[in-house]
């Protein structure tokens, strides 16, 4: 494991920091070119070690999850459900201890779809390796409880390198409340 996410760190924070670095532009080519290296760099990684340990069957089997959609109706519900109640519960959160509510985008409701489709591929990026790769032999190690918990950490502190970029959405964000919200998250997954 500790090479999984040696080799996925240090494939996105060179991307990611070079980014920052050297001030490049995230809609440039070069720009998106590491973005997206950075941002699916734990599932090119997993594909690449499933690939050299169990070859085709294995990597069959890392991506065969990703298209099951056939599950339980309550478990689409509480897909839909568990990030909206999550970001309420933080600004609630937030509301009491500084007795102002955070800032809200004002992005309109009918942009939050298109989103969703545009952001599910860069997700999709990064849960091959997190909840394909890593979980189940992490899982397998310290039981799923305290695996979505480490893992949710070592996924939140992956992301530092993004606060780094002034067109990345957590430009400025609280970096100790993204770290409590992804583990949150994780542990959810």
């Amino acid at each position: 494991m500790t090479r999984f996410f040696v080799l996925t760190y240090a494939v996105m924070w060179t991307a990611f920091i070079t980014v920052a670095v050297a001030g490049i532009p995230t809609r440039s080519p070069a720009g998106v070119l590491l973005v997206h290296l950075g941002a699916f760099a734990p599932s090119l990684v997993a594909l690449w070690m499933t690939a050299r340990a169990a070859g085709r069957t294995g990597i069959g089997a890392l991506l065969r999850p990703t298209v099951q959609w056939q599950v339980a109706a309550r478990w689409y519900l509480f897909a839909i459900g568990y990030v909206p109640a999550i970001k309420l519960t933080a600004a609630l959160v937030h509301r009491v201890a500084a007795g102002a509510w955070p800032r809200f985008d004002d992005t309109p409701w009918y942009v939050i779809p298109l989103a969703i489709a545009f952001s599910t591929p860069f997700q999709a990026g990064e849960e091959i390796g997190w909840r394909g790769y890593a979980l189940p032999r992490m899982a397998a190690r310290f039981g799923l409880g305290r695996a979505s918990i480490l893992l949710g950490l070592i996924w939140a502190f992956w992301h530092l390198p993004q606060f780094f970029i002034p067109e990345a959405d957590t430009y400025g964000q609280s970096f100790i409340v993204f770290v409590l919200q992804v583990t949150a998250l994780s542990i959810a997954m």
